[in-house]
């Protein structure tokens, strides 16, 4: 995919990258807590791979469609003819939907931006707070191993595991002195499962995804119940460890360490509306070894359906081969959304022809367009954003091998020229493209 082409593929990908996204939330919604009945915790937190994976795949299959090896022949050309004293300007109405189309992914970018400087604000301001202490180490506190290199910050709101390329255990400056001997080793295995699990890089990712859907209305429902899953998976992964601790002193540590202090990129013991979950969690047993596996390929299946019906959305475009019927222009339609040419161009008398590749999908509309390089002069940029603009609004006949239609590439040029003399057959094209 060319680099100029990049900002028109992004703003035909934006709504379905959004509606993937959103129809995987969705499936949470309805599956988590079937899920975590079925499978228990582990599971329902693996099922949040769910839309990352949807929103991928469909921007995956938006930029990188499968492309014919060779183009089929060139179609028609498209002339657009101006005269040398004629000032161009192209209607309101034809260019509002791409510019409605342009602010609207502007603002979400504007917005995405704005969260994420945001979220690195607080969380430099939370660096900067915290406490180092020498000789402050997990041995200290008795924990042996690899575990023990996990290095060890002073925070209030502690205790936590906070993302860093490096992460960090923060523990609050009273720690020795508010829990017991119990409590504070519950506190650092829990925590410890938290980095055995990956959290910190998983709230990395979690905290971006919720920067680029600023907007998205289930935002808050989202990150409420990410980090309640994530507590249930550390805590279920405590309790299956060789240091499981006893069910009433875990449940008392938990509500003592409650805490509601804001933590970016964190994960801490809990919010206190939520332990009354986790709690009664604690108390279940733990799900057989088949329900777990059954729990797994659940995740794995629907993680693949995801992956093809997000791909089933823009269809596979097919090699040129003998015996298929090439794509082809709507003439009828087309010749009514011609290209304008651009003010600028005719002021500095710039003319040439540019070749688009246009990926036409089995409904007849342009899935991908990129400007196809030829030998020689090449056009001015303006010329190929007025081509790639015309086109965009565009219809196709579809390939079709076999009686059906498939995808497939159809190469258009597109002739810009200023003339300047009139004659009747270009006065009557001027007037059709003007």
């Amino acid at each position: 995919m060319s680099a100029d082409m990049l900002p028109h593929t992004l703003l035909l990908a934006t709504p379905a990258l959004a509606a993937w996204f959103t129809a995987g939330l969705l499936a949470l919604l309805a599956l988590r807590r079937p899920l975590r009945a079925l499978a228990g915790p582990r599971c329902a937190y693996a099922l949040w791979l769910l839309p990352p994976v949807a929103m991928l795949a469909s921007l995956a299959a938006n930029l990188w469609p499968l492309a014919p090896l060779r183009w089929p022949a060139l179609t028609q050309t498209v002339t657009v003819l101006v005269h040398a004293g004629t000032r161009t300007t192209a209607p309101v109405s034809a260019l509002l939907p791409d510019r409605i189309g342009a602010l609207l992914v502007g603002l979400w970018l504007f917005g995405s931006t704005c969260a994420l400087l945001a979220l690195l604000g607080r969380y430099a301001a939370l660096r900067l707070a915290l406490r180092v202490d020498p000789g402050d180490t997990l041995a200290r506190h008795g924990v042996e191993g690899r575990h023990a290199r996990l290095r060890i910050r002073r925070h209030a709101a502690g205790p936590a595991l906070l993302w860093a390329p490096r992460p960090l255990l923060l523990l609050p400056p009273d720690f020795e002195q508010r829990y017991d001997t119990a409590q504070r080793r519950q506190i650092l295995h829990h925590e410890l499962c938290h980095r055995a699990q990956g959290d910190a890089w998983w709230n990395l990712l979690a905290a971006l995804l919720g920067a680029l859907f600023w907007w998205h209305p289930l935002r808050p429902w989202a990150q409420r119940a990410f980090a309640l899953d994530q507590e249930l998976a550390c805590d279920a992964r405590l309790f299956a460890s060789r240091q499981r601790p006893a069910l009433r002193s875990y449940a008392g540590t938990l509500l003592q360490a409650a805490s509601t202090l804001p933590l970016p990129l964190g994960s801490g013991v809990s919010h206190p509306r939520q332990l009354k979950e986790r709690i009664a969690m604690l108390a279940q047993t733990r799900r057989s070894a088949p329900r777990r596996a059954a729990g797994a390929t659940l995740i794995l299946i629907l993680l693949g359906a995801a992956v093809l019906a997000a791909h089933s959305t823009v269809p596979v475009a097919t090699r040129a081969v003998a015996g298929m019927n090439p794509p082809t222009q709507d003439i009828s339609f087309n010749n009514k959304l011609p290209p304008r040419y651009p003010i600028d161009a005719v002021k500095k008398h710039e003319q040439g022809t540019v070749f688009l590749a246009v990926l036409v999908g089995t409904e007849g509309m342009p899935l991908s367009i990129r400007q196809a390089h030829k030998p020689g002069p090449q056009p001015a940029q303006s010329l190929v954003n007025a081509s790639l603009q015309a086109a965009a609004k565009w219809r196709f006949n579809p390939a079709t091998r076999n009686g059906k239609p498939v995808a497939a590439w159809i190469e258009v040029p597109i002739q810009f020229l200023i003339y300047a003399e009139q004659t009747p057959a270009t006065q009557h094209t001027r007037m059709r493209s003007a």
